[in-house]
């Protein structure tokens, strides 16, 4: 099956499918209550104070707090990678069965799941990311099989997702303007989109899911509120015939729970180092992911 043969359903239509393999990019409206992101916003508050007290970048196998601090020592809580091994209202709705209704016509039902992340932009911080190409994230290479057609990212809204608070800006059919070679290193980082007309907000309402392809241009601005915070809830999901590396999120359709063992997923030591460290303690650089 290919990608102009795949059907809509009542969340993701087939409008929604078009525009995503046409412009790289589409956003389905109110998919979640405001019940829903009122338990996601408790969550991701829980998570952040955590890095709070933490005060320095953390992580436990594929569990991992990013913590930045300042030159005013200032502490910064930039993100963190699979909160969903400990904690059951992220995990619940990663594996939401409105995000297999988004995902499937994309990807089909038998899904992995590579990214389970929060991103963190208090009022006033320095927090951006710049023009980039998720592809490069996608490492290693090897481990993902026509990731053109095989990956989708999504993003919750938890908070209004708009340009003052640093909404996500997308580059529409910039997916389209390379040739899709995971290692051609050129086109990972795209500073030179921010003259672009093509370039726009992705403006989103708490509730509402966002998609973009691994190869569509995108970047965040900095949040010049005061008080809004912009918590974005990120799952990034993969076919699972095309990739070798992730948590099964869904097998034919049926909801994968995470027990057991932890799979490799971007952490490669994720068997060799199982107990909790600061990463400075070790030596490490931590680097931020997408």
């Amino acid at each position: 099956m290919t990608a102009t043969t795949y059907q809509g359903n009542d969340l993701m239509t087939a409008e929604h499918v078009r525009q995503f393999w046409e412009d790289g990019y589409t956003i389905v409206r109110g998919v979640f209550t405001e019940d829903e992101i009122e338990q996601m916003k408790t969550a991701c508050d829980r998570w952040k104070f955590t890095g709070q007290l933490l005060g320095r970048t953390w992580r436990k196998q594929n569990t991992v707090i990013w913590v930045d601090e300042d030159r005013n020592n200032e502490i910064t809580v930039r993100g963190m990678q699979w909160p969903s091994y400990h904690d059951a209202v992220m995990d619940k709705f990663r594996v939401d069965p409105r995000m297999l209704m988004i995902v499937e016509p994309l990807i089909g039902s038998s899904v992995k799941q590579i990214i389970n992340q929060v991103h963190w932009k208090r009022p006033g911080s320095k927090t951006t990311w710049p023009l980039h190409r998720d592809v490069r994230s996608r490492r290693p290479s090897e481990a993902f099989t026509d990731l053109f057609h095989s990956w989708v990212q999504t993003g919750i809204a938890i908070d209004p997702h708009m340009n003052e608070n640093g909404a996500m800006s997308v580059v529409p059919g910039s997916h389209l303007d390379v040739d899709h070679d995971p290692e051609d290193k050129t086109i990972w980082m795209a500073p030179e989109y921010a003259k672009d007309d093509r370039i726009h907000p992705m403006n989103l309402e708490p509730g509402d899911v966002g998609l973009w392809s691994a190869y569509t241009v995108h970047g965040g601005g900095f949040n010049t509120t005061k008080y809004l915070d912009r918590r974005l809830y990120i799952n990034g999901f993969v076919k699972a015939e095309n990739c070798s590396r992730g948590e099964w999120a869904w097998n034919e359709g049926r909801t994968c729970g995470l027990y057991g063992e932890q799979a490799l997923v971007t952490f490669d030591e994720v068997d060799e180092i199982r107990g909790a460290f600061y990463a400075s303690e070790l030596g490490r650089k931590e680097v931020v992911r997408d």
